[in-house]
């Protein structure tokens, strides 16, 4: 049996060390057996998460992982519940406009979902109201940049399909796109609370570089409901992740060991990345987390290209959206000096960069945040709190969408509904108003 909450927390230090001190005296195995145990996950919460008359934030999908269920959640602005209610289609509930032909489809993870906010605080229906026209909201709290693809792919097949997509990309959302089994990656403290109504993060197809550097997309490992029960297996986690290159990386962050130096290195070279120093605990963390981030934004770099062509073989416009973390607006606002240990820098100027050269049309958020927190006399820490919980606020969804507006009002062809004027009386009310 894998251990309770208790249990879990009590040992966690322990863990880490014992995994580091095993891994340093040649016993690769038995480290990674030592850290994976506290990963593995209880029939329960399998059981609960695969009924579908549970009340659970998720449900399971073979390909994607999981999508997401109708939810009542107590997790919003001033302590209120969140309303969150799906379409059979998929697509989040559309407040503005829904009787109407639609021709802009968002996609992304929590923050083109809008968690921690209820259906028409979302910022696409901020821009619909706005606009007077639709928005359609794909976004799935925890996607990658990889899973929210292959979700575009599935949709843009259908009669969903729209002319104009608006792909957001959020911190690490990178990162989720190359791990197998992004339970791996989460912070100790979280894994057990994230055990219950909240559980996802089950395996799910992802992306990979080769051994020329080039993306490469890999099979779910548990791609039906009754494989997932393999999760509570102990000796099934350590065979699958034995080799897995990101999961040594996650294992050398966290432990500051490694399980095998020349395999470190050769995904380094995979992605231009400098072979870290293993000469000592830090070194071995911050040089798995810089070789991380560095595979992860070049496999993010052709995922965009597979996208940009995807969009043009088939008459659509693509525009990309950056959103930030918290933190990262903080460190921003209070102009935190390039190089800080804890200012990741999610977006890297050479990921933009290829964008750009690709021709791929970009809004990034993070400056208005910076232009709009100059106007005010309040602290970066006063200011962030305006618009996060974790996520965004109604105020910070309201933010964004008006940080996105002349952008995408202006890449818009024809322009939105509220924005035409063809010589038309200054009142109309055709197609707006019965009668």
């Amino acid at each position: 049996m894998f251990p309770t909450r208790r249990e879990f927390l009590a040992t966690l230090p322990a863990i880490a060390s014992a995994s580091a001190a095993l891994a340093r005296n040649g016993s690769a195995d038995e480290a990674l057996r030592t850290f994976l145990r506290p990963q593995g996950l209880q029939r329960e919460t399998l059981d609960r998460f695969l009924d579908p008359k549970a009340q659970v934030w998720a449900k399971f999908d073979p390909e994607l992982g999981y999508l997401l269920r109708n939810s009542f959640v107590r997790d919003g602005v001033d302590g209120c519940h969140t309303l969150a209610r799906y379409q059979p289609t998929g697509q989040r509930q559309q407040v503005n406009f829904p009787d109407l032909p639609c021709r802009i489809n968002t996609y992304g993870d929590s923050f083109t979902q809008g968690h921690q906010v209820s259906d028409g605080e979302t910022w696409q229906e901020i821009l619909a109201a706005h606009f007077c026209e639709p928005v359609r909201n794909f976004g799935i709290g925890g996607f990658g940049v990889y899973q929210a693809y292959k979700r575009l792919l599935r949709t843009e097949a259908t009669d969903l399909g729209a002319k104009n997509i608006l792909f957001n990309i959020w911190g690490d959302d990178h990162l989720r796109s190359v791990y197998a089994w992004r339970w791996l990656a989460f912070p100790d403290n979280v894994l057990q609370s994230m055990a219950g109504t909240m559980f996802h993060a089950n395996p799910w197809v992802h992306a990979r570089l080769d051994a020329q550097g080039k993306m490469v997309e890999k099979p779910s490992l548990c791609p039906t409901e009754s494989s997932l029960y393999q999760l509570c297996d102990l000796d099934f986690l350590v065979q699958s992740f034995r080799e897995d290159e990101i999961a040594h990386l996650l294992f050398a962050q966290r432990t500051g060991a490694v399980l095998d130096g020349s395999a470190l290195e050769a995904t380094a070279a995979k992605c231009g990345a400098k072979a870290p120093d293993v000469s000592k605990p830090e070194t071995i963390k911050a040089g798995a987390t810089a070789i991380l981030h560095a595979y992860a934004v070049k496999v993010g770099m052709e995922i965009m290209d597979r996208l940009h062509a995807f969009c043009i073989a088939k008459g659509k416009q693509l525009m990309v959206l950056l959103s930030y973390p918290v933190g990262s607006v903080w460190h921003a606002c209070n102009r935190t000096k390039p190089g800080d240990p804890d200012h990741v820098d999610w977006h890297p100027r050479y990921f933009k960069d290829h964008l750009k050269a690709r021709g791929i049309p970009l809004v990034d958020s993070l400056p208005a945040h910076v232009a709009e927190f100059d106007t005010f006399k309040l602290s970066a820490k006063e200011y962030v709190d305006r618009y996060y919980i974790g996520h965004y606020t109604p105020r910070g969804n309201h933010f964004f969408a008006y940080a996105l507006k002349d952008a995408i009002r202006d890449w818009l062809s024809p322009l939105p509904p509220a924005y035409q004027n063809n010589g038309e009386p200054l009142i109309r009310f055709k197609g707006y108003l019965p009668g």
